[in-house]
């Protein structure tokens, strides 16, 4: 019994069943990478934002001449006003930048002497 070199079964799954089990393997792995792939959008589709004229996208380019009257234009105290925080708001960037470049820079030194002994240059 256990020397009997037959085949044991219905010979046609013997045939059938690797290539089923292959063609299912092949069916998976195909959907999974189309799947998976990034769409490439056409070229002359909508690219999504709404077509406003001068608003596309909520920011108002022009003069103050083609918005509307109940979006008034400015008076020039609110403009110097506006002016002088930009002013501020520049020289306190430009101060905290000033202030954090040395750190910056000894981080940086840090950074290259923390290196592998074997990696150094000498």
């Amino acid at each position: 019994m256990l020397a009997d070199t037959g085949m044991v079964g219905d010979a046609r799954l013997w045939v059938f069943g690797p290539i089923i089990v292959f063609a299912a393997l092949a069916v998976w792995l195909t959907l999974t990478l189309t799947a998976a792939r990034e769409r490439k959008r056409p070229r002359g589709k909508d690219p999504g934002l709404p077509h406003r004229g001068a608003v596309t996208g909520g920011i108002i380019e022009g003069s103050p001449a083609q918005r509307t009257r109940r979006d008034a234009a400015p008076t020039e105290p609110e403009r110097e006003a506006a002016a002088g925080r930009a002013a501020a708001l520049a020289a306190e960037r430009e101060r905290a930048r000033r202030e954090a470049e040395p750190e910056r820079r000894r981080a940086s030194s840090r950074r290259k002497r923390r290196r592998h002994p074997l990696l150094r240059r000498r």
